[in-house]
């Protein structure tokens, strides 16, 4: 593999999608991550009628359309154009990435109903075309406080709502340090922007261009950072820590919701437009994406939410202690034209390695190539496609040294089950 093309994909939109090895990738930024099942089932329509029919859900709660021809195209955007469902230019798209607390407006431990705040921030991201200089990973989040937190995704500017005399303030953090600044909470698209703009100038006369908060933070510290943006109410804050586990019926208020994970981040669009047609005939008639691969469907009673359960089998994840959870894997082969293995195809069958179940959080990666874009962290376990076979690397990351290289999929299996067989007994 050459130098070029381990350099990690850019975000692709809808006006400006990426070609992958199936096709034209089309991402589409959902506000809020929120998705009405009307708005579901054109988007499955869609991915069926100019795509091959499957469906990303990425680690940013946006919706990706596969296996587009340069064809088709054209005629999907104007689909998609005529349902109101993309932004006035690319620009504006790829500059409008905000994460935000999946059951914002519903779940009653919420400090506030952040929907318009979010509205109204992505629409100064999109407006203000100085913003536009901003890379095109550089994200924000928005947490309401409320049952899910979002303090484990990354964001560059991350705003978390709390409680301050009696009414909702937000603490912004940047670049993930442990200093915040509290801000009132009309004043967030203000600070978005003052910050957004600080970075982008920054990054202008800096000897290389900054790609990440994260980097400004490290260059000139948190708390001259937020002297700039005329942030004064500075704290020391620890991250807040809630329950993970969305998957399964969860009562919330006078009915529940149902979370159902995409395995591997992937979902067909016969699968989506089934889940929009439940919603519509039971639910609240929304689905809610989540950071975490999952979608929630608001508005269920316990027992027709385990009739949906019944239903979609195991196309999708049901249960916090799913292994499926415990594996990350990228597009792999054929959808990268990196990858040289079937990384879903590869990963189903190591989701029955019974050492997967003992712990939580993601064990094993399995990725196409040493770019390892599924998950950059170290992992315990790394299984590295080369050639159409597998590097085997503990305790690393894609492109670290393996310890063993040249298995198939059995071998792979076998050598993590030698490895893991002392948690097994």
């Amino acid at each position: 593999m050459n130098a070029e093309s381990l350099i990690k994909g850019w975000c692709p939109g809808a006006l400006r999608p990426m070609e992958s090895g199936d096709g034209l990738l089309v991402r589409l930024r959902m506000t809020g991550g929120i998705v009405s099942a009307l708005n579901a089932q054109i988007i499955a329509e869609a991915a069926r009628q100019y795509g091959n029919g499957l469906i990303d859900l990425s680690g940013r709660a946006n919706l990706q359309i596969r296996g587009v021809s340069g064809s088709q195209w054209p005629h999907l955007i104007a689909d998609l154009s005529r349902h109101g469902l993309l932004d006035d230019d690319a620009e504006a798209e790829a500059v409008r990435n905000v994460i935000a607390s999946p059951l914002a407006g519903l779940d009653p431990s919420a400090h506030l109903d952040i929907r318009p705040i979010v509205k109204a921030l992505e629409h100064r991201l999109a407006s203000n075309r100085a913003l536009h200089r901003l890379p095109g990973k550089f994200g924000f989040s928005v947490d309401d406080g409320g049952r899910f937190s979002l303090s484990e995704q990354m964001a560059d500017v991350a705003f978390e709502a709390t409680m301050e005399s009696g009414k909702p303030v937000f603490e912004v953090r940047i670049g993930n340090h442990e200093t915040v600044g509290r801000i009132d909470a009309n004043d967030l698209c203000d600070t978005a922007s003052t910050l957004a703009l600080a970075f982008i100038e920054a990054s202008e006369v800096a000897d290389l261009p900054y790609k990440r908060m994260v980097n400004l933070v490290s260059a000139f510290g948190a708390n001259e950072i937020f002297k700039r943006a005329r942030i004064e109410r500075l704290l020391v804050r620890s991250k807040r820590v809630t329950e993970k586990a969305s998957f399964g019926y969860h009562k919330l208020g006078d009915s529940g919701f149902l979370g159902l994970g995409a395995p591997f981040g992937r979902l067909s669009a016969n699968g989506l437009a089934a889940l929009a047609d439940f919603a519509l005939k039971s639910g609240s008639g929304e689905l809610r994406l989540t950071p975490w691969r999952a979608i929630l469907l608001p508005g269920l009673n316990r027992s027709t939410a385990e009739a949906l359960i019944g239903r979609v089998g195991e196309s999708f994840i049901t249960h916090a202690n799913d292994p499926r959870l415990q594996i990350a894997a990228c597009t792999g082969k054929p959808s990268c034209r990196n990858a040289t293995v079937n990384t879903h195809h590869d990963a189903l069958g190591f989701a029955q390695l019974d050492w997967l179940t003992k712990r939580s959080g993601t064990r094993l990666h399995v990725s196409g190539c040493e770019k390892g874009c599924a998950h950059p962290a170290a992992t315990e376990a790394v299984l590295v496609g080369r050639n159409g076979l597998y590097d085997l690397v503990l305790n690393g990351k894609a492109s670290d040294g393996a310890i063993k290289s040249g298995l198939d999929a059995a071998m792979a299996r076998r050598a993590l089950e030698e490895i893991w067989a002392g948690e097994v007994n």
